[in-house]
C-alpha cells in the first residue's frame, strides 16, 4: 500500500506574524486602567459618603427632636417652679414699684406748680393706699394748699392733681399692667409660638 502526502489547498494571503505591541500601546492600556481603577474608586467613595450624610442627617434630626421635647420639659418645670414669684411679681412686687415710683413724679409736678402758681389750693386723688404712701408731700409742699383725697375707682400709680380749674393726671397703673401682661404672656405661651416670634 502507497502513501501519498497530504496536500492541503492555502486560503487567503500568508499568515503575517503578529507584531509586538508598541510602548503608545502599552502606555494607553495601562493609563486606560488607571482611569476606570481610579473611577471605581471615586464611585465607591462617594456612595459611601452619601451614605453617611444620611446617616449623620438621621442622627442628627432624632437628637434636634429630643432636644426640642427636653427643652419643652425644662421650661415647664422651671415655669411652674417660678409660678409663685410671678404671681408675688404680679400682686404685689409692680404695684408697689408703681406706688413709690409715683411719688418722686408727683413731688416734681408739684414744684413746678409753685414755681407758675406760688401759693395754690390743689388736690390730689390717688388710690387710699397711694395716698397714704404719697402723705409726705403735704409737708413739703406746705406752700400749697394740698388735699390729699382717696379715690378707691384709681390703681395703685395713678394720680391727678386738680387746680385752677384745670387738671394734671400721672399714670403709672399702664406701665403697670403692660409689665404685667407681658410676663403672663411669657409663662403662658407655647415655645413654638415664642419661636416663631422671634424668627
Amino acid at each position: 500500500m502507497r502513501y501519498r502526502a497530504l496536500k492541503l489547498e492555502v486560503f487567503g494571503a500568508t499568515p503575517v506574524a503578529a507584531s509586538a505591541p508598541s510602548d503608545v500601546d502599552v502606555e494607553e492600556v495601562r493609563l486606560a486602567g488607571y482611569e476606570t481603577g481610579y473611577q471605581s474608586g471615586w464611585d465607591d467613595a462617594t456612595t459611601e459618603r452619601e451614605k453617611s450624610d444620611q446617616l449623620i442627617a438621621a442622627d442628627l434630626e432624632r437628637n434636634l427632636r429630643d432636644i426640642s421635647f427636653t427643652y419643652t420639659e425644662a421650661r415647664n418645670e422651671v415655669l411652674t417652679g417660678l409660678g409663685g414669684l410671678f404671681s408675688s411679681i404680679l400682686s404685689q412686687f409692680l404695684p408697689a414699684i408703681a406706688a413709690e415710683a409715683v411719688g418722686p413724679i408727683v413731688d416734681a409736678e408739684l414744684a413746678a406748680l409753685t414755681n407758675d402758681l406760688g401759693e395754690a389750693r390743689c388736690e390730689l386723688l390717688a388710690a387710699p393706699r397711694t395716698v397714704e404712701q404719697l402723705g409726705w408731700l403735704a409737708e413739703r409742699h406746705m406752700e400749697i394748699d394740698l388735699r390729699l383725697t382717696p379715690e378707691p375707682a384709681f390703681a395703685d400709680g395713678r394720680v391727678a392733681l386738680r387746680f385752677a380749674g384745670e387738671a394734671r393726671e400721672i399714670d403709672l397703673s399702664a406701665m403697670v399692667d403692660a409689665m404685667a401682661t407681658a410676663i403672663r404672656d411669657f409663662t403662658q405661651q407655647e415655645p413654638q409660638e415664642e419661636e416663631r416670634r422671634n424668627a
